[in-house]
């Protein structure tokens, strides 16, 4: 370790503080505040950068020697030079020198610096990267971002890399075990699915599932048929520990495939029809009856809406059947109540309101729909496409991101 050299640092540092601080008083306009906070800034960097550089390239001199051993045989690897490799890090675009190794019993070969910068990317810088890659809406405002924050450039082909590897090491991990609901406590589950546009198939149905309990969430999202999907869900709620909990409720739409999975991979669940679903059913009622912009399809709408959140599918079937009789002179009002009518018979079992009320059990799946609009607004913007091997490791780091925000705010680093 060469301590002249970060004396020299220092001393440059304090040179640097030092003209700055000569210019304070200069300061008169808005501008000036900028221009100066951006030399502090820009300064600041360029010796930050030097400092890290050194420091990297003394951490992998103390582990030139020990880095000799193969990490895949374990064998001795030869001494085949000292090479520079580039790195990426939050101070900007650093060059580091190391032995580059080549072993002699199973031929791999390493430079010494991927011990500690597997990737050539730091730790740190991963994690803001995958961030912005997951949460903006494109690779290209990541990129801009990435430009006006750091104030460093870095490509968005080398984020959108960047967070695909991140997306199927999060994928990996969905084999590690989740925190298990309590005994006897509440876990909800739910699962949806949103169309993006893939380059080999068109539009395909990336489907998610989300489950909630005190513990916190756990979930996912795959691009894959509801044969394979389903189980994996199921999969998912075994492994919370579905079983010990004293309440297990499923949220979701009347989508057919989704009432399939909830009835074959979770008989033990209830199984609630989101409520506001069903209100768009009830609205669609009203529009029917007497247009889409006449007033009095709202306020028939949510006169019947209110009821269904009062007294339940059964009664509102009931009411609703009378009041097709009225309309059988009129066959296009007569088709929108028995619609209507219809739809309540086939769900009234997992439209029973009242009683959820009265449990304090949700009858609306918002945190679902949340999770695939997040998905939506990342995925589907315009002119996007997607390639199929890479929708969902994708998809799974904007779900980390979206349903552990807090553990996605470093994306595997030590908090």
């Amino acid at each position: 370790m060469d301590g002249s050299v970060y004396d020299e640092i220092v001393t440059e540092f304090a040179v640097l503080v030092k003209a700055l601080a000569e210019h304070v008083t200069e300061l008169r306009t808005p501008k000036d505040v900028a221009r100066l906070q951006l030399q502090l800034r820009r300064g600041g960097q360029r010796m930050q950068a030097r400092l890290w550089g050194q420091m990297l390239q003394d951490a992998i001199d103390h582990q030139q020697e020990a880095s000799r051993i193969c990490p895949h045989c374990q064998g001795r690897r030869h001494h085949q030079g000292v090479r520079p490799r580039g790195v990426l890090s939050g101070f900007g675009k650093l060059t580091v020198k190391g032995v580059y190794w080549r072993c002699p019993d199973c031929r791999n070969c390493g430079h010494t610096a991927e011990g500690l910068l597997p990737d050539g990317v730091d730790e740190l810088l991963r994690g803001f990267l995958c961030l912005l890659g997951s949460a903006l809406t494109s690779f290209d405002k990541a990129q801009l971002v990435t430009d006006q924050i750091l104030g460093m450039k870095v490509d968005a082909e080398v984020i959108r890399k960047v967070c695909l590897r991140e997306g199927f090491a999060v994928l990996r991990e969905q084999e590690d075990p989740p925190r298990p609901a309590a005994p006897q406590a509440t876990l909800i589950g739910s699962c949806d699915g949103t169309m993006l546009h893939t380059r080999e198939g068109g539009w395909r149905e990336v489907k998610a599932f989300r489950f909630e309990h005190d513990g916190g969430c756990y979930g996912g999202a795959y691009l894959e048929r509801v044969e394979a999907f389903t189980p994996r869900m199921a999969k998912a709620a075994l492994r919370l520990s579905a079983e010990q909990a004293g309440t297990r409720l499923f949220l979701s739409d009347a989508a057919e495939w989704i009432g399939h999975a909830a009835a074959r991979h979770l008989p033990q669940w209830t199984h609630i029809i989101d409520f506001y679903h069903a209100g768009e059913h009830v609205h669609a009622c009203g529009e029917g009856l007497y247009g889409k912009e006449h007033p009095d399809a709202a306020r028939w709408s949510d006169y019947w809406c209110h009821r269904l959140k009062q007294f339940g599918a059964g009664y509102l079937e009931d009411q609703l059947s009378r009041l097709s009789q009225s309309y059988l002179g009129d066959r296009r009002r007569w088709d929108a109540v028995i619609n209507l009518v219809r739809y309540l018979r086939k769900h009234k079992s997992q439209m029973n309101y009242p009683e959820y009320v009265a449990r304090g059990w949700p009858i609306g799946s918002g945190p679902m729909e949340s999770f695939c609009k997040q998905l939506g607004l990342r995925m589907k913007g315009p002119g996007m496409r997607w390639r199929s091997d890479h929708v969902t490791a994708m998809a799974m780091l904007v779900s980390r991101w979206s349903l552990d925000p807090e553990h996605a705010s470093c994306f595997g680093c030590a908090a």
